[in-house]
């Protein structure tokens, strides 16, 4: 039989628990957050176009979004590096949620208006 002293990890890797790089530093979700905008965005300018020219050029809606979904990527991979940029592991992720919960009125995160501070304060 082993003893508890080896059995146990002395230590937690911090690596363990972070969210992979894909591309560029982008972890997947950041990843396919870029592509569905980019791609969402075309489609509809895709779509626009496609009635502005006449139902012939239909080919311009799919072009138009994967065009747009690979240009997003490449964009969001230099505006989503600088955002993360001396940040926490999963700030970026936590800031799109409060902002989301905030625009879709729920009540998932509790929210504090006022300073913090670390310092005592004389009386």
């Amino acid at each position: 039989m082993s003893s508890d002293k080896e059995q146990t990890i002395p230590f937690l890797p911090t690596r363990f628990n972070r969210e992979a790089n894909v591309y560029g530093g982008l972890s997947v979700s950041e990843f396919m957050l870029a592509a569905a905008i980019g791609f969402i965005l075309g489609a509809v300018l895709g779509l626009l176009c496609c009635f502005a020219f006449g139902f012939g050029f239909w080919l311009l809606i799919p072009s138009f979004a994967m065009l747009f979904c690979i240009i997003s990527v490449l964009v969001g991979k230099v505006v989503i590096a600088s955002l993360k940029r001396g940040k926490p592991e999963a700030y970026l992720n936590r800031v799109i949620e409060v902002k989301l919960d905030s625009l879709l009125g729920g009540n998932q995160f509790i929210s504090r208006q006022g300073t913090w501070s670390i310092r005592r304060v004389r009386k």
